[in-house]
């Protein structure tokens, strides 16, 4: 099973790269990182606002983790969609893939494991916190070349309301609150 950390975005809500906040000591893209290394055999990071300084953390990373890649999105500004597309490209079509997403500072090594116990080779696993469905998604390679013309701003939302028979849901008592604005960061205390 493969890793896709999506950490390309600008953060413009937010107003800063959300990828290199701390929290808790370690950047969020670090933090995601070892969350996607918890149940993943390798990981690749999409990468396309702030590629410097994200690179200079995932060399980092790459002495403890040698199966962490990173691909850049040249396109990154069309949104989600584009990183999803290409991320998917990079990772072998036979692997499973367990999309993350950087800024989601409530997701626990607990929650990989759950997610991963129910994979399916024909039915993606999504996450859901207190009703609202989110990433982590783990995308069976069966699945893959349904995401081959994905683009622009579509995010994994699309899929599973389009999808719901190709999908099961695994719920979280947890309440999902990201890092998008920064109403978030201070919530977090980042």
């Amino acid at each position: 099973m493969t890793g896709l950390i999506l950490a390309a975005g600008a953060s413009s809500r937010l107003g800063e790269a959300k990828q290199l906040l701390v929290y808790q000591g370690q950047s969020l893209l670090e933090r995601s990182i070892r969350l996607a290394f918890s149940v993943c055999q390798e990981v690749v990071v999409c990468l396309g606002a702030e590629v410097k300084q994200t690179v200079s953390i995932i060399e980092k990373l790459q002495k403890e983790f040698p199966a962490l890649s990173y691909v850049e999105i040249e396109n990154w500004e069309k949104g989600m969609g584009e990183s999803l597309s290409v991320g998917l490209k990079t990772i072998d079509s036979a692997n499973d893939v367990l999309v993350l997403l950087c800024d989601l500072p409530f997701l626990t090594n607990a929650h990989m494991k759950n997610i991963i116990s129910l994979a399916n080779p024909e039915r993606a696993i999504v996450a859901s916190f207190q009703g609202v469905n989110s990433p982590p998604v783990l995308i069976p390679s069966a699945l893959r070349p349904l995401f081959k013309n994905w683009s622009g701003d579509q995010g994994l939302g699309k899929f599973w309301r389009l999808n719901p028979m190709l999908c099961e849901i695994i719920h979280f008592s947890d309440k999902f609150r990201d890092v998008d604005v920064p109403e978030d960061r201070e919530y977090w205390g980042i």
